[in-house]
């Protein structure tokens, strides 16, 4: 598969700095408790100064197996994003396939409206793996979730699904995306559902990006509720986790929701046309900032 270089991805965010806010798995099923969350997100962030020069939308947004309540909760979120007035990037998560995997329905609701929306980006078609953009003059390579327009078979974190076994899928898109991430001369930024491994509840199929080219410097994931002691006991709040024999640096945003992980967090990141610059993690029912990692040295530093 021949990927075009990075440097012709369509620039959403020009200039010298920017400023992004990113956040993963709303993910509740009750139209009522998601709007209240993700308003609340929305006010917070706008009490702090002026809009967010983009959003980042990394998956679970939308979740249930009735199609009546996943619209529903997809104008929710449409509407709410939508205050903001920035470009929004989206990538489909596990839960968006929650139709497909109950029922067999191949209907993906809030990608349905995403791709209608104008300040929303997304893949071109369902069955495509990634997409890309710039910001301040950086590819930042958004991962998703896919799935057949037919049903013919479809993705999540548990595996492959369907006739066909993926065989168009991330074995052989991802080592060419890998080569195209190489190709480029300057820094490269990796968003999606899910944590490379070294990571919180890592998404294997991603071994086919390694070894990582050296240029990758960011990757921020969801997935993996902070807080959740039933899927990660032994380092629940550790937003940083390196892979191992690389210099990338890899962050779990997660998670809006307030169930499972306590306080509705996400994250926001600073870039500059050299690279990442920080990414600080806020709580948006406390209305406070929780950590703030300096991505320019290794170090971090804790806000209280």
């Amino acid at each position: 598969m021949n990927i075009p270089s990075l440097a012709e991805a369509p620039h959403l965010v020009r200039g010298p700095r920017a400023r992004i806010w990113v956040h993963s798995d709303l993910q509740l099923g009750h139209p009522a408790a998601a709007e209240a969350i993700l308003s609340t997100a929305v006010d917070d962030l706008l009490s702090l100064g002026p809009p967010p020069d983009a959003v980042w939308c990394l998956g679970d947004a939308v979740c249930g197996s009735d199609l009546q309540q996943q619209e529903q909760l997809s104008r929710i979120v449409i509407a709410q994003l939508g205050r903001l007035g920035v470009p929004i990037c989206y990538v489909m998560g596990n839960h968006e396939m929650d139709l497909m995997r109950v029922h067999g329905i191949p209907r993906y609701p809030l990608y349905e409206a995403a791709r209608a929306e104008p300040l929303w980006h997304t893949t071109d078609t369902s069955e495509d793996v990634f997409f890309v953009r710039q910001f301040c003059g950086i590819p930042v390579v958004f991962l998703s979730d896919d799935a057949a327009r037919d049903g013919s078979w479809w993705v999540n974190h548990v595996g492959v699904h369907g006739e066909t076994a993926h065989r168009k899928g991330e074995a052989l898109i991802l080592p060419p995306l890998r080569e195209a991430i190489a190709r480029h001369p300057g820094p490269v930024l990796l968003a999606g559902h899910y944590a490379l491994p070294g990571g919180q509840r890592p998404l294997t199929r991603l071994d086919a990006l390694f070894p990582l080219p050296p240029n990758l410097r960011l990757h921020l994931h969801g997935h993996a509720h902070i807080g959740d002691l039933s899927i990660n006991a032994a380092n629940p709040w550790q937003r940083e986790n390196p892979v191992e024999g690389h210099s990338l640096r890899q962050y779990n945003i997660s998670a809006l929701e307030n169930v499972r992980s306590p306080g509705s967090h996400s994250a926001v990141l600073e870039l500059e046309t050299a690279g990442p610059v920080s990414l600080a993690i806020r709580c948006h029912l406390e209305r406070r900032w929780l950590e703030r990692f300096d991505l320019a040295p290794l170090t971090a530093a804790r806000i209280r």
